[in-house]
């Protein structure tokens, strides 16, 4: 019986050792076609550029770190106003990144103006954080009125003035400490900002929420939107509590025309998790009615148009009425009505409205190769050949990459 056992083993052995070479060989090739490696295409959080400096402050008598980001595309259209972000607690890498990238993603989306975050170091030696954030009612150990200065009487008027930040576009947020310092500059600041979000507010004393509250009821009939958020979770300390109490005490105030104020609670959310949350939200909230004007400009469907320029002017002018202040329709929103327009189903519509919008970029955002070229071989489509040479011509006096060139070269033969 062993002797039988032994033997069919010796048979196992045999096959397999002949046939694991070509098995283990075409396994293996199926093995590398499925799990191919690829690297993380990581791509950097803000693709605009950014300004490191060092603010010597007369009114703090010491000196902060700020960063000043500009967006992608900063500077290009003359006349540009841009919306100021300002957020405390630089030295918070993580959540400072999470915050530039959430800017840097809406505006690429086209949720968002082009907006400039300025970012602010807080504290410096241990229990700094603190003092700064604190206001006099709060001990002899509280920089939170001078440092209110300092933000608005100091590195404010050198960004609008150098970066030129919309003066009525200032949005501030603060979480936790600075939670409460950002609460408390509605005291002062309220007509002038666009939004303030205060995520997980601590520390605020009765006394401290009765004048932030008393803020709100005194600042009258608002000319355009001012946005109040406020936001808390699960949280430690007394976070909840004073969340509570601001949210019941302005909750019962008849607000003013144009104050939109939004309290949320984050029933699961811990004390990192809230700034992570709400700002994101706040910021859609602040422009979504910018943001629809755009897309009603984007989609060729309801307005198949050739005046781009008649179409542009009048969206542009509603949010002039709605903020009080000039949020241009931007480039991206052209772009896309120039990309939407394949849903057109009469293809010459198609092609006539994409050459209105080409040219209309043209006239607002300037000359460049690449729209030349665009309307060039759109003239092309539409059998006009010479239109088609005229914006060539105009194409090749710029310098051009090798990709162009071969692009127009191509073009030329199809054309000639």
């Amino acid at each position: 019986m062993k002797s039988h056992r032994v033997i069919i083993l010796l048979l196992i052995t045999i096959i397999f050792l002949t046939t694991f070479p070509a098995n283990s060989q075409n396994y293996a090739v199926s093995l590398q076609t499925a799990t191919e490696f690829r690297s993380h295409p990581f791509t950097e959080i803000w693709r605009g550029e950014k300004k490191d400096t060092m603010f010597q402050s007369c009114v703090l008598g010491y000196a902060k770190n700020v960063t000043i980001f500009t967006p992608n595309g900063f500077s290009e259209y003359a006349g540009e106003k841009y919306p100021v972000i300002v957020t405390f607690d630089r030295n918070g890498v993580d959540l400072t990144n999470f915050l530039l990238h959430s800017v840097d993603i809406l505006e690429m989306a086209g949720q968002t103006p082009r907006s400039i975050v300025v970012s602010i170091e807080s504290g410096g030696e241990p229990g700094d954080r603190t003092k700064e954030a604190r206001w006099s009612i709060d001990g002899k150990e509280a920089n939170g009125e001078r440092y209110d200065r300092f933000v608005f009487d100091e590195p404010m008027p050198h960004i609008i003035d150098k970066y030129r930040g919309g003066k009525n576009q200032v949005i501030v947020y603060g979480h936790s400490w600075f939670g409460y310092h950002t609460a408390m500059i509605l005291k002062n600041h309220m007509p002038d900002l666009l939004g303030v979000i205060s995520a997980s507010p601590c520390c605020l004393k009765d006394e401290r929420i009765d004048e932030i509250v008393q803020a709100v009821k005194e600042c009258g009939p608002l000319k355009y939107k001012f946005f109040l958020r406020i936001a808390s979770g699960r949280d430690i300390g007394d976070d909840l509590e004073v969340y509570r109490k601001l949210k019941g005490r302005i909750g019962m105030l008849r607000l003013p025309e144009n104050f939109d104020y939004k309290s949320t609670w984050y029933s699961a959310a811990m004390h990192m998790e809230v700034p992570v949350l709400q700002f994101i939200q706040l910021m859609y909230e602040i422009y979504a009615d910018w943001a629809c004007l755009a897309f009603t400009y984007s989609d060729p469907y309801n307005n198949p148009t050739f005046d781009d320029d008649q179409l542009y002017d009048s969206l542009q002018k509603m949010p002039d009425e709605i903020y009080w202040i000039h949020i241009p329709i931007s480039d991206r929103h052209l772009d896309w009505r120039v990309e939407y327009h394949r849903y057109i189903k009469d293809e010459r519509v198609t092609l006539e409205c994409r050459l209105a919008t080409w040219k209309f970029m043209v006239s607002r955002f300037g000359e460049t190769p690449e729209l030349y070229f665009n309307i060039a071989s759109y003239y092309d489509n539409l059998g006009q050949s010479d239109s088609s040479e005229y914006y060539i011509r105009k194409c090749r006096s710029f310098d051009l990459d090798d990709d162009l060139k071969g692009r127009i070269k191509e073009l030329e033969k199809e054309v000639g």
